[in-house]
């Protein structure tokens, strides 16, 4: 595996990348592996590595997990959702989480960022957290040209943090922000305020955020409590609207945390932008064995869409036992236009398909569009209701709205 180096933040193109593809992958992340129907051969992977706070006591999973990590060629970027450990008071589960991880060093970009669980008095920020910035501080990236830098916490850093990537031929930017990221987006001496700062640097990029707590699998939506003892953070709601929804450039969000039932939750969100979001939730710690070594498997693969040109293909795999979970929460895809969502600087504005003109594109656009053509009395949009921009508000229209506001 080659380990991705960070660029410049320009992302121009002027060549569309599937005509260049095949040249980018080398140090990019990307590998030939295979032959998918009506598919560029080349696809690149994002892992994301759900709590490893029961693995942390039982080697048989969190090491396997990063060993085979670090030998998959089509890794371009892992990142760590958060509670690391169980015991935060115990070394032993450091000690071997940092064997672990250490697994990925010097061969794939990855990013760490800190859990309730990871606090010496769990849930409570006040209590100390010295062990997690020992050894998963910004110390140990220096020498990591990918490695972008830290922002403020409790008066000192290393909590959060940002990640520069390329795959595909596109230049990413990956945003790790700590549990329960307090602050407000316009003050950049907190956490929430220092993302925006790094999200104004970098606003030609694509970006991936990554959270604790952010979806809440038991209410199938964000979470809209802060859990932490003293109040001190932001709900993953409150992200949402304060960070992720202004700025468009972000169109994905990993999470973990929330563990019953299977541990598992998605949806898509429409952007203020109207750009499609990818929000994923994966947890595995409630299931059977410490939740036997799954983790997610996020390939982005050009060419395979159906409903548009490439997909976003999400899969659960276990190292530890070979083998994938193939129902609906386990596995499903996003059906998207790379060079529109990571080409181009306006990042899917497109607002068409808002016809009841509430700011998003949902299952109620479709509904109030069929409405109208019933001839019932509804306030409709009818510019926007024209989702295809042929004069006229059809069930076409009504088709077309529902599948975009699916994200297809």
């Amino acid at each position: 595996m080659t380990e991705s180096t960070a660029s410049g933040p320009d992302s121009s193109r002027t060549v569309s990348r599937r005509t260049v593809l095949g040249s980018l992958a080398a140090g990019a992340g990307v590998a030939t592996l295979g032959t998918i129907a009506g598919a560029v051969e080349d696809y690149w992977t994002v892992v994301a590595l759900p709590d490893t706070q029961y693995s942390a006591r039982d080697e048989r999973y969190a090491r396997p997990q990063t060993k085979w990590i670090g030998t998959e060629e089509h890794v371009a970027f892992v990142s760590h959702v958060g509670d690391v450990v169980q015991n935060p008071d115990r070394p032993v589960e450091w000690e071997y989480m940092d064997r672990a991880i250490s697994n990925l060093d010097g061969k794939v970009p990855y990013a760490m960022i800190p859990g309730d669980q990871d606090y010496m008095t769990p849930d409570d920020r006040s209590s100390s957290i010295r062990r997690y910035r020992r050894l998963f501080g910004s110390e140990r990236y220096r020498s990591r040209d990918w490695y972008g830098g830290s922002g403020p916490s409790n008066g000192e850093g290393d909590l959060s943090s940002y990640q520069l990537f390329s795959a595909g031929g596109y230049d990413f930017l990956h945003l790790a922000l700590e549990w329960p990221a307090p602050g407000n987006v316009t003050d950049p001496s907190t956490p929430l305020g220092w993302a925006q700062t790094v999200l104004d640097e970098y606003p030609d990029r694509p970006a991936i955020l990554t959270t604790h707590s952010y979806l809440d699998v038991r209410a199938e939506g964000r979470s809209t409590d802060v859990e932490e003892v003293n109040g001190n953070g932001n709900s993953g709601e409150a992200i949402w609207q304060s960070l992720v929804s202004p700025n468009s450039q972000i169109f994905m969000v990993l999470c973990g945390h929330s563990w019953r039932d299977d541990g598992e939750y998605h949806q898509v969100s429409q952007n203020e932008a109207c750009g499609s979001v990818y929000e994923l939730l994966a947890n595995y710690q409630g299931g059977e064995k410490r939740g036997q070594g799954f983790l997610r498997r996020i390939e982005f693969r050009p060419g395979a869409g159906d409903s548009a040109p490439d997909r976003i293909q999400v899969r659960t795999y276990s190292p530890v036992l070979d083998e994938y979970r193939t129902d609906d929460n386990s596995e499903f895809a996003f059906d998207v236009d790379f060079d529109t969502r990571f080409g181009t600087s306006t990042f899917d504005t497109d607002c068409s398909g808002d016809a009841d003109a509430d700011g998003d594109i949902d299952g109620q656009d479709s509904e109030v569009v069929q409405r109208r053509l019933a001839n019932e009395d509804v306030d409709v949009d009818t510019d926007a209701a024209d989702i295809d921009d042929d004069g006229d508000v059809d069930i076409g229209d009504a088709v077309r709205i529902r599948n975009k506001g699916r994200g297809y």
